[in-house]
């Protein structure tokens, strides 16, 4: 099988589950019946009923993911040029969208290049991108493809290798395009890659296989929307009790509506007396009870707390609130462990386009902390870290403090140094003439005054 075979298969076999992973993230789930006949029996309601815990699961870990940027140890100027890149290429918004990627469907793709002496990188959506690694070395990428659909309605696919890039377009529309052997070669067919390394970077959210963290959620998800949709249908149906009669004589159609009045015929006394009766209503909470203990098995699967799907009775305290909190922390935690690595690539690359080549082990990727962590609690244990001889410029970096950051509040300091030498010497002055002394906007300090 040939690379162009392989890229083309490896492409079309992913659209149908990552399309489904998307759409149970944004909500838009298909209702699922355990049985046909209640497919059938159900299939003329046209309304669509769904509670959607995916995007929690999803959202939680997402909310405490956050790239601030990079810093180069022991080289104050590269960092603030990776910095600059970061930014330039908009990685910082970028890494957002695969961050939520990687966790949707386990996987993400960053691209980056330079053309007419522009640094250019940018996130792609893994239903565009694949990668293939070495059979004997797994960690080891071999090479990557990448397809579109054109502005011509044609689909381009491109094969990146470390030391070329070979282009292909299908002969026909994108719509029409259902075998390898559609496409040809683009004109030009192949470029050189001058930099001799892979530009398709893959994040992945674990790197056993490929594997969604709604993987474990969309069972239940299912189960959930099933009984919500239940639940709808049975409230709708029981908004007016439904009302029998027994009777000798036919009371023909009556219309079961407010404010209508019904005609019964009277019994000949001999017979069945006519008789006027309604059915009990359906008791709503046996469908919130399932609901919510099906919530609460999403809440275990996905290791994640308990009060992100239920109002919890009372205020946790910041402690409590540490230890529930403690295995979606440890998850997130071992996910940044995982990207890290291929963010440091994507840092040294970038560094590279620049025409300012370092050494991937000086690259740090600075990510927020995951942690939830109280602002008195945070400034104590800051203390406690300074007074032991961290320096507070570290410790702030392990905070999240960006190097523009960092960088201000040296310069903040510098000024506030500056200044209360200049108000210490107006003092000094001040007191040698005996005079009054302008400090700041028009204040004056006067000796004994």
């Amino acid at each position: 099988m040939t690379d162009l075979e392989r890229a083309y298969a490896a492409l079309a076999g992913k659209q149908a589950t990552y399309d489904q992973l998307w759409n149970y993230y944004d909500g838009t789930q298909p209702l699922i019946y355990s049985a046909t006949r209640l497919r059938e029996i159900f299939r003329n309601i046209n309304a669509h009923f769904a509670e959607n815990w995916c995007a929690v699961v999803v959202d939680a870990m997402l909310d405490r993911i956050h790239l601030d940027g990079f810093t180069v140890t022991g080289d104050t100027r590269a960092t603030m040029a990776l910095s600059s890149l970061y930014e330039s290429t908009e990685l910082h918004l970028d890494s957002f969208d695969a961050h939520l990627a990687a966790l949707v469907t386990g996987e993400a793709f960053v691209i980056a290049w330079k053309e007419a002496e522009q640094v250019t990188a940018y996130y792609n959506d893994p239903m565009l991108c694949h990668a293939f690694y070495d059979a004997d070395n797994p960690r080891l990428l071999k090479w990557a493809a990448k397809w579109w659909v054109g502005d011509d309605e044609r689909r381009y696919l491109t094969l990146y290798y470390p030391d070329r890039l070979e282009y292909y377009v299908s002969r026909g529309k994108a719509s029409d395009t259902s075998a390898a052997s559609a496409f040809v070669a683009a004109d030009p067919p192949t470029a050189p890659n001058p930099f001799t390394v892979l530009p398709v970077f893959h994040l992945r959210r674990e790197r056993r296989a490929v594997r969604s963290e709604l993987t474990n959620v969309i069972e239940p998800q299912n189960a959930i929307n099933k009984l919500f949709a239940d639940m709808m249908i049975a409230a709708e149906f029981g908004a007016m009790r439904q009302r029998w009669i027994i009777s000798q004589a036919d009371p023909g159609d009556q219309q079961n509506a407010p404010n209508v009045n019904w005609w019964i015929p009277a019994g000949d006394g001999v017979g069945q007396a006519s008789q006027v009766g309604q059915f009990e209503q359906t008791d709503l909470d046996n469908y919130l009870k399932a609901m919510e203990q099906l919530a609460n098995t999403i809440a275990v699967v996905s290791r994640t707390p308990k009060h992100y799907f239920a109002q919890q009775g009372g205020d946790p305290s910041g402690e409590a609130l540490i230890t529930m909190e403690a295995p979606l922390i440890k998850k997130c935690e071992r996910f940044v462990e995982v990207i890290t690595p291929t963010w440091t690539a994507i840092g040294a690359f970038l560094m590279q386009l620049a025409g300012q080549p370092i050494e991937r082990f000086a690259i740090v990727p600075q990510f927020a902390d995951v942690r939830t962590v109280q602002p008195l609690t945070q400034s104590r244990i800051r203390q406690a870290d300074v007074a032991t001889g961290i320096p507070l410029v570290t410790e702030l970096r392990r905070e999240g403090w960006s190097e523009a950051d960092l960088a201000q509040l040296a310069k903040d300091r510098e000024n506030e140094q500056t200044t209360q030498a200049d108000l210490g010497g107006a003092l000094l002055a001040a007191f040698d003439r005996n005079a009054p002394v302008t400090v700041g906007a028009g204040a004056q300090l006067k000796q004994g005054g």
